[in-house]
């Protein structure tokens, strides 16, 4: 009796947790047919001529504009517990590629531009001829990973030819003018494995960017292979026009504390000079000195933002 029991307070318990979960996504199917409505009424009032494909295209780019204005919003409240979009598709049951459509891409990390980057002459005829050579081997041999490929490569392509020679610089101080070409391939392996890595965090943090509930990516470290599944994904183009941006690094030059001091404690003196009169009951305005003074802060200020990106 007390095991019937006991399966009965379980199938209880299931059944409750079945229903909390499914909620969830009876709440996101509600509020994503409100915005497909939205997304209707926007289209058919901003284009009204867009037929076939054109409209397809525009209401799917309407309804993923106000989806992503939507994941921050709070769209269910259970007893005093608020829960976002975002939220909610999180906690809806996944129906994966098959039953709810997205998008799977497959991406390689390009270690041949790697290679050119970290050589001290990225034109040199016999790199270019190895690079070259490993690429083809490539599509033969999708097995071994990529520096080993180039080695070969350009143990045929330059049968007495020093790897160090191209690839000494103070950059790499672990490759030295008497390194072995394989002392060299195990720096350009080491480094390869790390850009692999990277590129994987980068993808990582874009995909996080969609607002995809539970992505599935996946990485394949010895060949450079990155596998991404994205269910849902209403323009795949767009997401792998994203994926495949090259990511641009910033450096932007700022005045520090020690510099900026002099100039702010002028024009805190100058202020405070300024109110002391008002106070005082003179209906004055600031002075030329003042002026320049809150205007030489100012250009400070400005130029201290100024910088240069690559």
């Amino acid at each position: 009796m007390q095991l019937k029991g006991m399966v009965k307070i379980f199938t209880a318990a299931l059944i409750l947790f079945s229903l909390w979960r499914l909620s969830f996504t009876f709440i996101s199917h509600n509020v994503e047919k409100k915005v497909e409505a939205q997304a209707q009424k926007i289209v058919s009032t901003e284009n009204p001529n867009a037929e076939g494909q054109e409209r397809v295209v525009l209401l799917d780019k309407a309804e993923q504009h106000i989806i992503d204005s939507l994941r921050g919003e709070t769209v269910f409240n259970f007893l005093g517990a608020k829960y976002t979009y975002q939220e909610i598709k999180e906690k809806e049951l996944q129906l994966g590629l098959d039953l709810q459509g997205g998008m799977a891409v497959t991406l390689e990390v390009g270690l041949d531009g790697l290679i050119e980057s970290m050589s001290n002459n990225p034109q040199d005829p016999g790199l270019l001829k190895a690079i070259e050579e490993a690429n083809n081997m490539r599509q033969q041999n999708a097995a071994e990973d990529y520096v080993s490929l180039f080695g070969k490569a350009y143990q045929k392509v330059n049968p007495n030819g020093q790897l160090s020679v191209l690839f000494t610089k103070a950059s790499q101080p672990e490759i030295k003018g008497n390194s072995t070409n394989e002392e060299v391939l195990n720096v350009i392996r080491k480094e390869s494995k790390e850009a692999i890595k990277r590129t994987f965090n980068v993808l990582s943090q874009r995909i996080d960017k969609f607002g995809v509930s539970s992505p599935n990516i996946n990485l394949d470290e010895n060949k450079g292979i990155i596998t991404v599944e994205l269910a849902g994904v209403k323009d795949p183009e767009s997401v792998r026009n994203y994926l495949q941006a090259t990511a641009k690094l910033q450096f932007w030059e700022v005045a520090t504390n020690l510099e900026m001091a002099p100039y702010l404690m002028k024009a805190n003196t100058a202020l405070e000079n300024y109110l002391k009169a008002q106070k005082g009951g003179k209906e004055t305005t600031p002075s030329a000195d003042t002026a320049k003074v809150v205007a030489a802060a100012d250009t400070a200020l400005v130029d201290s933002t100024k910088g240069t990106s690559s």
